[in-house]
């Protein structure tokens, strides 16, 4: 039985039950039938469609009444799948209170109170008691803080989840719609087409060519063809029924919704995995692990030396000097000098500032670390249609024959066109051509007013194109005939075309909130919006009356794969009296020329004869295929067949017995006939470039960011857009040339590649190794399973010995995943422009992907979404880092593979749900600047290290090793080393993060994830070597300078240990010293504070000059350093001035004087960094560049 025999029976099921639906749907008695739901379930595949319809109170015609769907919504619910769990926060409090720094600072404060009892003896100091109390309210404080922040940040995913609201198209009360999916209820009439997702498990009614793919629920990656018939007694193995989440990858249908949110299929598996999901390590919590690991070893190396110092040496020979108590003190101040504080705390917010930046440029992140990967973006590969260009088409050019052309657009609308394309020119049409137009088909009166024979007939169309102007007399017959040609061209563009009029729900954003109205708008593919266009708006068709006069029969949709769409529509027949049988079927097939015009035998001419499509003929053609293609326009070709309604059923019969003996690899056109179509004209359409492109990727080249166009366009537009867009630049490929290659033979018959440059041999490579990556292939199956391997990692472990089980978890916090790929040592860049076709693609080896994509400049045409994916894994394989932009459903593979995949809000839905971010905008500048926030965080997080390092832990170390070491006075005592990493260098830290971008950020090269981490040799190099010992030079002159000002001099406090102020005697009682050394200490913690407040104007940039880049005006500013910089100096006020914090916590207040060189030692080295950063400015591969951090 035939498809379409199916489907008629299933219509005749519908009429049959649509008087017994549309009754029950006014009522609620019997509204929920006293059935079992599991035996239901089970079953609802195989129940007879009329039951079904019963059961759930809909019509196949009408769908739900709208008043009848809250009683739905009642008893189903919404159509959603409940969520995992919000996270707790008492649960989140613990692991910030005994995670990371806390969980070491913890050590600390126990040590403060084990110091003050029992080790204090019988008159402990208090001043131990509130150092652990200080300590204790800190990590409690900085725990809130980041606890807040982190729920913040939750916070502001979920609300970005709600800003791209999920749509599906239902039929309720007689009336297409969009509506929310949540709002769907079971008994709902769903739409589908080719590239949305199911949004609830469904039975299905209606079957074009409708093919879906459940590979996320069955694990298998090719599509099924479903069908209205039940297959399998078994629920999931049945093809008339889709899942919730599956993605319509061909056709159009409708279907019956059987279940909602957690009901389906996915929602009962996601209650069983909800629970036991993970969170995923990101690359930015790992670099934060390597951080506090690095300090964590530094923390217990010191501290060892800090013991063996004492237990070998110092217990022994200067026992009075440092007791057990004071070494435990040491060793609190070594804890807290080692720890950054206030990394954690900058981190988390920096990622929110970072989301909240993006966010307000229009840019929407479904992760918070989504930031931190476009600092390493080095290749930005791009669909063309969408997100190169706006996705408008408009219909330029109408040619037949081999030398029949009209155009289309008027004066307005080529000027239009002209300032959305920039370089674009289009001429203007001749005087006669704009006559024929204007006066001909834009005063038609609507071809379907007359009967709809007259619309078939010949005569009557030509007729009706004539004009009642006396211009229109003079016309020759010629012209007349070139006019008729537009008849199988418009009726084709009119009835091969899925595009429709919707009521869509349009999301519109302002401010913070993203706000829904519905609107009728037309809703398609660009092609066919833009054919539809012509019919209705040009040429005055009513486009919904010729469908309906002539209906559609079956539909092969378009495809990335074919390229082409085909659609079978029976003609209404002129002579009432004849037979079923003898009607006309019109099949027709447009779509891409190169692969249309292959497929045709013969053209029709311009008076109107069937002529054989010699190779003469498809020269011709090919020729004026490029000449627009050079342009820039899009070219649809078209052609069509006809049969007889007898003939029609004899060819659909005949494919369904060939079906059932088909093989994969055999193509399935859906019954259509493969070839032996005639020829009958091509339309060029118009999709300009986006306004903002152009500079777009000029400044992505300024970023040393490799842009490439991907695109299933003909290598001849694609190359003509790359031009207008600068991805082909004039720098490169008009100055240098464009690169080419030939597949062939060599003389031994083997597979040979002649490379070209600038039409000049460069060599003949034989073909060797190839790695396959085509999607089945040995080497992908190796990726999914290492993906796998990876993902389940835990219950593989399982099997293992604890110790090898706790090494895994241990190494997956610090080391990146084990890569799939074979990385390629980095290639020179090659400074010429190539283009790659999808056809060439296949012969690729590994040496010819080396040198394609080592080339500046790339462009690849005629593209499938496989060898999409093929082209993002080998840019992978070199150690890029890919962002990929897309807006179609044949983007989805790519979206998800990249490192980062980027969707337009204009895009499908699934393009959307499969990217990592979406350009709520549109603007393909967005980009750009997303990048750059990317890099403004990482650059932020460097600086942030780079301040605290050098005052939180060199300069409070070394003051400890000096005391044990040569005798001296402690520099600087536990608590002021507490309060300056915990609240001085907290505070100025957290401004830091609100830095803005440097004028230089997208002028260097992006970050390598395997070189460039947070901490590295250069980084420890400035902030230790250069910063921290200048830093504690300075400190340990003003703590000298107080002691030698004050009659004590060097020789007196070195080398003196426990004799200090004995021998050699100085004029001061024990109690003075001991207030001497308590302003000293305070002298040394005033002068850090003072230093680092000059080391925060120093490292704001990373190159750029403090006078360009100024924190108070301009777009340096940074008001929030000043407001940090006057609570430290307040906080050292408070600590030194108030007696209170005197006796408790052993502080004194210090003369001015004594903390003035600090001043001056900051200045000096703000001037020394200065003049570091104008060094790396002028001499970029100097070695002050080279070790710049």
């Amino acid at each position: 039985m035939a498809n379409e025999d199916r489907e008629i029976d299933m219509r005749k099921q519908y009429r049959n039950t649509t008087a017994s639906t549309a009754i029950r749907q006014d009522s609620i008695i019997d509204l929920w039938a006293n059935v079992d739901p599991a035996r239901l379930a089970k079953h609802i595949h195989a129940i007879p469609i009329s039951n079904l319809f019963q059961h759930f109170h809909t019509n196949p015609n009408t769908g739900l009444s709208i008043n009848f769907v809250p009683e739905a919504r009642a008893q189903y619910g919404n159509n959603k799948i409940t969520p995992p769990k919000s996270p707790n926060y008492f649960w989140l409090l613990f692991k910030q209170l005994f995670m990371g720094f806390n969980l070491i600072l913890w050590l600390a404060g126990i040590l403060a109170f084990i110091a003050y009892q029992p080790l204090g003896g019988p008159t402990p100091s208090i001043t131990n008691l509130a150092l652990g109390i200080v300590i204790f309210l800190v990590i409690t404080c900085n725990a809130i803080l980041n606890v807040y922040q982190e729920m913040k940040s939750i916070k502001i995913v979920a609300s970005f989840s709600r800003l791209v609201p999920n749509v599906a198209t239902v039929r309720r009360d007689g009336v297409e719609q969009q509506i929310a999916a949540e709002e769907i209820v079971p008994g709902d009439i769903i739409l589908i087409r080719m590239g949305s997702k199911l949004p609830a498990d469904c039975r299905f009614l209606i079957c074009d060519g409708l093919k879906v793919n459940a590979s996320e629920l069955t694990g298998e990656s090719k599509p099924v063809t479903v069908t209205v018939e039940t297959t399998s007694q078994n629920f999931m193995e049945s093809a008339n029924v889709g899942y919730y989440s599956s993605l319509v990858e061909q056709g159009t249908g409708e279907a019956v919704v059987i279940a909602t949110g957690d009901n389906t299929v996915l929602g009962k598996m996601s209650r069983i995995t909800r629970d036991h999901s993970g969170d995923e390590i990101t690359g930015l919590q790992r670099e934060v692990n390597r951080f506090v690991f690095f300090i964590f070893v530094a923390t217990i190396i010191a501290i060892s030396i800090l013991w063996v110092t004492w237990g070998v040496w110092l217990q022994y020979f200067h026992s009075n000097f440092v007791t057990l108590t004071g070494n435990i003190l040491n060793s609190i101040g070594m804890i807290v000098g080692f720890l950054p504080v206030g990394l954690p705390s900058a981190i988390t917010l920096v990622l929110t500032i970072a989301a909240k930046r993006m966010y307000q440029q229009r840019i929407l992140g479904k992760s918070l670390h989504i930031a931190e990967t476009l600092n390493f973006v080095s290749v930005v590969a791009t669909d063309k249609t969408g997100t190169l260009t706006v996705n408008k088409m408009t219909v330029t050019n109408i040619l037949w024959d081999t030398e029949g052309e009209y155009k289309v657009i008027d004066n307005v609308e080529e000027e239009q066109i002209k300032k959305a394309s920039m370089r674009q020119t289009i001429q203007r049409p001749s005087p006669e051509a704009r006559h024929i137009i204007h006066h001909g088909i834009m005063k038609v009166a609507p071809i379907t007013e007359r009967s709809s024979s007259e619309i078939t007939n010949q005569s009557h169309f030509r007729s009706s194109f004539c004009c009642s102007n006396r211009e229109s007399s003079e016309l020759d017959i010629q012209n007349e005939l070139k006019i008729e040609v537009f008849r199988d061209l418009l009726l084709g563009a009119a009835l091969c075309n899925d595009a429709e009029k919707q009521l869509v729900q349009d999301t519109q954003f302002s401010q913070d909130t993203p706000s829904t109205d519905s609107e009728l708008c037309l809703v398609g593919d660009a092609v066919d919006v833009a054919l539809y266009n012509l019919c209705v708006n040009r040429c005055h068709m009513e486009i919904d009356e010729i469908r309906s006069l002539n209906p559609r029969l079956k539909i092969l949709p378009f495809n990335s794969s074919n390229k082409f769409m085909i659609s079978a529509n029976q003609l209404e027949s002129r002579d009432m009296s004849s037979s079923k049988s003898e009607s006309t079927i019109l099949i027709t097939m447009k779509g891409a020329p190169d692969i249309v015009i292959e497929r045709c035998s013969s053209y029709k001419t311009n008076d109107d004869q069937i002529l054989p499509l010699t190779d003469q003929v498809k020269e011709t053609l090919y020729r004026r295929q490029e000449m627009l293609g050079k342009r820039g326009y899009r070219v649809i070709a078209m052609c069509q067949q006809r049969f007889t309604q007898q003939q029609y059923d004899h060819m659909t019969k005949q494919s369904n017995i060939r079906q059932c003996f088909t093989t994969v690899n055999d193509e399935d056109l859906n019954g259509f006939p493969s070839n032996n179509y005639c020829f009958i004209g091509i339309f060029s359409l118009l999709d300009p470039p986006r306004a903002d492109v152009a500079e777009s990727i000029l400044r992505l080249h300024r970023a040393y960011i490799r842009t490439l166009m991907i695109t299933g366009d003909h290598p001849t537009t694609a190359k003509a857009i790359a031009r207008q867009v600068n991805i082909f630049s004039s720098a490169i490929s008009e100055k240098n040339g464009v690169d080419t290659f030939q597949i062939g033979q060599n003389a031994n018959g083997h597979l040979a590649i002649r490379l070209y440059r600038n039409q000049t041999l460069l060599q003949l490579h034989v073909t060797g190794r190839s790695t396959p990556f085509t999607i089945g292939s040995k080497a992908t199956r190796a990726v999914v399973k290492q993906i796998e391997t990876n993902t389940n990692k835990n219950d593989h472990m399982k099997e293992a010995s604890w110790y090898k089980q706790f090494y895994s978890s241990f190494k997956q916090l610090f080391s990146e995943p084990e890569s799939a790929f074979n990385k390629h040592p980095e290639s020179k860049m090659i400074p010429y422009a190539i283009v790659v076709t999808g056809s060439q693609i296949d012969f690729l080896d590994d040496f010819m992907w080396y040198w394609i994509l080592s080339h500046q400049e790339l462009v690849f045409a005629r593209t499938s979404p496989e060898q999409k994916l093929r082209i993002i894994m080998e840019f992978q394989r070199r150690g890029e880092t890919v962002a990929f932009i897309g807006d179609g459903t044949n983007d989805a593979l790519s979206l998800k593979c990249a490192d980062l995949g980027i969707a337009m809000q204009s895009g499908t839905k699934v393009s959307k749900e499969a990217s990592d971010m979406i350009l709520l905008d549109n603007n393909f500048s967005s980009v750009v600047r997303a990048i750059k926030t990317g890099r403004l965080l990482s650059d932020n997080l460097k600086k942030t290290a780079i301040y605290l390092m050098p005052g939180g832990s060199w300069s409070e170390i070394w003051p400890v090793f000096f005391n044990m070491w040569f005798g001296m006075p402690l520099g600087i005592s536990a608590f002021l080393s507490t309060i300056l990493c915990m609240l001085n260098d907290l505070l100025i830290s957290l401004a830091m993060v609100t830095e803005k971008a440097e004028t230089h950020i997208m002028s260097r090269r992006p970050s390598v994830r395997k070189n460039d981490h947070l901490l590295n040799l250069k980084l420890l190099t400035h902030a230790y070597l250069f910063v921290g010992n200048f830093e504690c030079s300075a400190a340990f002159f003003c703590y000298c300078y107080y002691w030698i000002d004050n009659g004590v001099p060097f020789y007196s406090f070195m080398f003196t240990f426990e004799k200090f102020g004995i021998n050699p005697p100085l004029n001061y009682s024990s109690n003075q010293l001991n207030e001497m050394t308590n302003v000293a200490q305070s002298t040394y913690y005033c002068s850090l504070c003072i230093f680092q407040i000059f080391n925060f104007f120093a490292t704001r940039t990373r190159y750029t000059s403090i006078l360009q880049h100024n924190p108070i005006w301009g777009k340096g500013q940074n008001l929030y350093g000043f407001i940090a910089i006057i609570i430290s100096i307040g906080i050292q006020l408070i600590l030194t001035q108030i007696p209170w914090f005197n006796q408790i916590f052993g502080t004194a207040p210090v003369p001015v004087k004594y903390v003035m060189p600090a001043i001056g030692f900051g200045m000096l080295w703000l001037l020394i960094d200065e003049f570091r950063k104008f060094c790396i400015r002028k001499f970029p591969h100097g070695i002050a560049a080279k070790i710049a951090w």
